[in-house]
């Protein structure tokens, strides 16, 4: 075979860098629930939306958590206020009852708002974080295109 390539070591891609703080739209592209000690969340991965003019498109924050309960009275107001303000950018209205297994099925795929800052971490670690969302002021993403039609002859049995 003779196939040759050019190689640079000093010619080598760095990945994503750290997303800089601030408004981003974003998909969730992932979500699950947890619980420990009795505490309800909400983990969740998102992307930054490419289909929009800004920074760090298509990369993604993850391993971002919503707190759903807090035991500690200090922080119970917030952490109901942070849950409506999330739900409510993911498209609930009103007053319901949800189930968190059904919510986290939902979600993903929904383009919200999110507000990003920098956390660090005890092994002095920089990471981006999605500390809040808030409904989306772009319009919903559109598959590029025309439809895809799946027809008998498509499918295997």
């Amino acid at each position: 075979m003779g196939f040759k390539i050019n190689f640079d070591s000093a010619n080598v891609s760095t990945g994503f860098g750290l997303v800089e703080e601030g408004k981003y739209e974003v998909t969730i592209v992932a979500a699950e629930a947890k619980e420990w000690q009795g505490q309800y969340s909400i983990g969740f991965d998102v992307e930054i939306r490419s289909d929009i003019e800004q920074k760090h498109q298509g990369a993604k924050i993850l391993y971002n958590t919503l707190y759903l309960t807090s035991a500690n009275p200090q922080y119970a107001e917030d952490a109901e206020k942070k849950r409506n303000s999330f739900f409510v950018a993911c498209g609930y209205t009103g007053k319901m009852d949800l189930d968190l297994d059904v919510v986290v099925r939902e979600i993903i795929g929904k383009s919200v708002l999110a507000y990003v800052k920098h956390e660090t971490d005890k092994n002095n670690k920089t990471w981006a974080k999605v500390k809040f969302v808030a409904p989306s002021s772009a319009d919903p993403a559109q598959p590029d295109g025309p439809p895809i039609q799946v027809g008998e002859d498509d499918l295997p049995f």
